[in-house]
């Protein structure tokens, strides 16, 4: 027989399936909220469970650890110390939702939700949190405080507001980011009269 050149060779390829249940949310809250709700939950909680949400990119990742005995909060990631907190039936329920407290700009990031039972994790749900600063809210408050303040305490003033391109702050349409320029003009009863 002739040999056609041709090699045969067998490769053996390995695949490992796991079920995953996970389901992603995402999240955006100001600074300065009391609270914010990641939520996880479960129809079926198995026997034993541990329960803990993590933040992959922090050195601990541990955000909150929950198993039958109550919090295990020792190797929780220090920035979050008494910041978080489940329902105490969260184990009996299924609703591992995480309350987050006092949320800053440096909580943003990506909270993962899993549950572990007899060597076995899974992933329940995985929440994008955005907090976003203060600033635009306080800038915004601020300069409606001013106008307050000026309307208030100048009553016989007339107030003309314009746009930094002169037109109108009024004509123009609502806009945060909308910088105004506040004229005063001194017009007494005796001149309107």
């Amino acid at each position: 027989m002739q040999s056609s050149g041709l090699h045969s060779q067998h490769v053996h390829v390995s695949v490992s399936v796991s079920s995953v249940s996970q389901h992603a949310s995402a999240l955006e809250v100001y600074e300065g909220v009391e609270s914010v709700l990641l939520t996880c939950k479960d129809t079926s909680v198995p026997f034993d469970p541990t329960l803990v949400w993590t933040r992959h990119d922090l050195d601990p990742p541990i955000v909150h650890e929950r198993n039958d005995a109550g919090d295990e909060l020792r190797a929780q990631n220090q920035r979050y110390r008494r910041r978080t907190s489940m329902k105490t039936d969260s184990l009996r329920t299924g609703d591992f939702s995480l309350t987050l407290r006092n949320p800053i700009t440096s909580d943003s990031g990506t909270y993962t939700c899993t549950i572990t039972a007899f060597g076995n994790t899974r992933t329940l749900s995985t929440v994008d949190l955005q907090v976003k600063g203060q600033s635009e809210v306080s800038s915004t408050l601020e300069n409606l405080t001013i106008l307050f303040f000026i309307i208030l305490v100048c009553p016989t003033l007339k107030l003309l507001i314009y746009t930094k391109d002169s037109t109108p702050c009024l004509d123009s349409p609502f806009n945060p980011h909308h910088y105004c320029i506040i004229m005063c003009i001194n017009i007494t009863r005796a001149q309107l009269l």
